[in-house]
């Protein structure tokens, strides 16, 4: 069971043990439930909600064309999270992004398949040594400019010391 308060925690429970919570929540509620079991009423909720619709097991992974997408996306805002969770079986954490990918960039953005590490990208060698070769004049003028004030401070206390002879 997963410990309240832990938030580095996380656990996933099996088939078993969320048929067993769906079970308790049944007959006993959702207060009770949560407090046999240690997990949230969102859990135990959205358990019963999958169980109903026979969903409590992982789906394969599914790609959508950017029409289905939009389809998707255009139910959400009609209809809401959960009813869009409901028919399509999928987390709206996905339509959450998609949502945001079609505002910011765009019909065409959907499109792209962003999961991966992204291709093509190579370090500017060039670039790096302009940095560097920067950084080096920077700290060779840094280093100037701090004896330069020393010594117009050794100068100034030297007058000061002249003016009060």
């Amino acid at each position: 069971m997963k410990k309240k308060g832990c938030s580095f925690y996380m656990s996933k429970y099996t088939i078993e043990f969320k048929k067993k919570v769906i079970e308790h929540f049944k007959k006993y509620g959702a207060a009770e439930t949560t407090r046999v079991y240690n997990v949230s009423k969102r859990s135990v909720y959205y358990w019963t909600s999958k169980h109903e619709s026979g969903g409590l097991m992982r789906k394969e992974k599914e790609t959508y064309s950017p029409e289905k997408k939009l389809e998707i996306i255009e139910y959400y805002r009609e209809n809401g999270a959960f009813e869009t969770e409901k028919k399509y079986n999928m987390s709206a954490s996905s339509f959450y992004k998609w949502e945001r990918i079609l505002e910011e960039y765009g019909v065409e953005a959907l499109r792209n398949d962003r999961r991966g590490r992204p291709k093509g990208l190579k370090k500017d060698i060039n670039k790096n040594e302009d940095l560097m070769a920067e950084l080096q004049r920077l700290r060779l003028e840094n280093m100037y400019l701090k004896k330069l004030r020393a010594l117009v401070e050794k100068r100034e206390e030297q007058e000061n010391k002249k003016q009060q002879k």
